[in-house]
């Protein structure tokens, strides 16, 4: 119920995202009047716009066409993918007091050109380049938005503004001074290097997961993340204003290769994400299929097949392809429990709410603002947040699964190195566990190797059966353990042989005593269900390091102690050697 609220939410957003298409009011130009140092405007309400296909016409032309001029109707700002050249013209009146230095601002950094006619009594007063096609270096200003610097004094001006673009046609001008604009794009820089730093962040972070893990998850969201964060970084001007402000080729190609490369990353993300291979193999097959096709688009491009605008259009295409594709399936896991699927559920909502904005945007079908002009960052950071909860959540299974498979093949272990009738070690396990004892073996801390073999233990199964013959060799081994310290050891490697290793004996003396109260321990009657009964035992035992310290070598001693007290008559301690 939770990720249907908010996707209802998101939906309303992008219905009134929509709704700001409304029809606009025709309105007639009017005059930007700067009356103080402290005014900024917005010029967009008050320009005037002609329009051509050919990219022929030049200043004095459009002088000649001032009259045909009309107010623009288009959404505010945003001519979309209008591929002709768009010329913008407004009054500036200029009083006494504001007169001074003054800068224009295109605030789209991705435009081609936007060059800049400044007229006083039909006279040219003022003539700027700038846009795309300029090295940051040959720019008015190195910035990351198209800015030119006008020294205005008192009157009345004619501004025209021609602008050429090969991708969205999107002009958001304003007036405004030195000192406002620095305060307004401190803001702006801090928010985008902000914005950055989380993406990179998110970046450093996967890739340091899959180096670690070898999960090729961890990659295909690297690819993203990185697709995505380096078109926010162009896309914003960043790029060219802090680091391939020369290279315009860079500028040129790296908008739309970077989309791709996103939406290629997200096809092969989603699909191993969500596991999708092991649950509809098909569909697993068409998401790689949308990948390599975006692929091939982006070698296309590189190799300058294919235009930026052209790009543009299939990496708009494709980029919701890999939610629809995988909708159904998340959903059908969210239903059924998986907590994690919830999460991707609102990162795709929030993701296709900033596709949405970000699609109607660029082919101008809304007013180009502060808002809409960055939902699509924000929109792109909250769902990788969402997807790194997602991988959070993964690994946390990982870890549990991995928690699991330790303590079964712990159990496992155990039971290998287990008889499984007494608790106690069984051979396999006696050759693990008694190593690290002799490897700490000293002449002033001796390990103690005791073979028992029990007397009279065959006429107890022949009376009283097997069952009984099985009480009897728990409780022995039992009572072994009992006689010895929790670091100690105790093993049944045959049917009535037990080996008892016991360390930090400080000489043979104690060596004997502890053999003596294992003797004793074995000879006390045991109790059965039809009565009790008596069995004994011959101990040979061994020394380490005194008599070697290869467990082999010390359990040969201490049987060959063990035989030499059974032809002595049994039921007694035997040292080797």
């Amino acid at each position: 119920m939770v990720v249907g609220r908010w996707l209802a939410v998101l939906l309303a957003g992008c219905l009134l995202v929509a709704a700001a298409r409304a029809e606009r009011p025709v309105r007639a130009p009017g005059i930007a009047v700067l009356e103080t140092r402290q005014t900024e405007v917005d010029v967009w309400p008050l320009l005037s716009v002609l329009t051509e296909e050919r990219a022929v016409w030049t200043l004095p032309d459009v002088l000649a066409r001032l009259s045909e001029r009309r107010p623009p109707q288009v959404p505010t700002s945003n001519f979309g993918e209008f591929g002709g050249v768009a010329w913008l013209v407004w009054d500036v009146e200029v009083t006494q007091s504001a007169a001074g230095e003054w800068l224009l601002d295109v605030g789209y950094p991705a435009l081609d050109h936007a060059d800049l006619y400044v007229l006083r009594e039909d006279r040219l007063t003022a003539q700027l380049r700038n846009g795309d096609w300029l090295r940051l270096s040959e720019r008015p200003l190195p910035t990351r938005t198209h800015v030119m610097p006008l020294n205005l004094s008192a009157g009345r001006y004619l501004m025209v503004l021609r602008v050429q673009t090969s991708g969205s046609m999107i002009v958001p001008v304003r007036l405004t001074t030195p000192q406002q604009r620095q305060m307004r794009e401190e803001r702006v820089q801090m928010l985008q290097g902000l914005a950055t730093g989380v993406m990179l962040s998110l970046l450093i972070y996967s890739l340091a997961q899959w180096y670690s893990l070898r999960d090729r998850m961890f990659a295909y969201y690297a690819l993203g993340v990185g697709g995505v964060g380096i078109f926010q970084f162009s896309f914003q001007g960043m790029g060219m204003q802090h680091v391939w402000g020369n290279a315009l080729w860079v500028s040129e190609l790296l908008p739309p290769a970077c989309i791709l490369v996103g939406v290629i990353g997200a096809f092969l993300f989603i699909d191993r994400a969500l596991e999708i291979r092991s649950t509809s193999p098909w569909l697993s097959r068409l998401m790689r299929g949308g990948a390599l096709v975006c692929t091939v688009a982006l070698v296309l491009l590189l190799a300058g097949v294919i235009s930026y605008r052209d790009a543009q259009r299939i990496s708009k295409l494709m980029g919701q392809v890999p939610t629809i594709l995988a909708l159904p399936i998340a959903w059908r896991r969210w239903r059924r429990g998986d907590r994690a699927t919830g999460y991707i559920l609102i990162g795709w909502g929030v993701y296709t709410a900033g596709v949405v904005v970000l699609a109607l945007l660029i082919s101008g079908r809304i007013p180009a603002t502060p808002v809409t002009m960055h939902v699509f960052q924000v929109a792109s950071l909250a769902e990788m947040v969402m997807w790194q909860v997602v991988m959070g959540i993964r690994m946390d299974t990982l870890r549990r699964a991995a928690e699991q498979d330790r303590h079964d093949g712990e159990r496992l272990r155990r039971l290998a190195d287990t008889d499984a009738l007494t608790g106690v070690l069984n051979r396999r396990g006696l050759q693990g566990a008694v190593v690290p004892m002799l490897q700490r073996a000293r002449p002033d801390a001796l390990v103690g190797v005791y073979l028992i073999d029990l007397d009279g233990f065959k006429p107890v199964n022949d009376r009283h059966g097997h069952h009984a013959g099985d009480s009897v060799l728990i409780e022995i081994a039992a009572r072994l353990g009992m006689q010895i310290r929790q670091a100690d050891l105790v093993a049944r490697i045959g049917g009535d042989e037990f080996v008892v290793v016991v360390g930090e004996l400080r000489d043979e003396d104690a060596a004997v005593r502890i053999g003596d109260k294992l003797l004793q321990s074995v000879q006390a009657p045991v109790s059965l269900e039809g009565g009790a009964c008596s069995v004994g035992a011959t101990i040979g035992f061994a020394l380490s390091p005194t008599d070697g310290t290869d467990v082999g070598h010390l359990l040969a001693q201490a049987d060959q102690a063990l035989y030499a007290g059974k032809l002595a008559g049994k039921r007694q301690l035997r040292r080797a050697g």
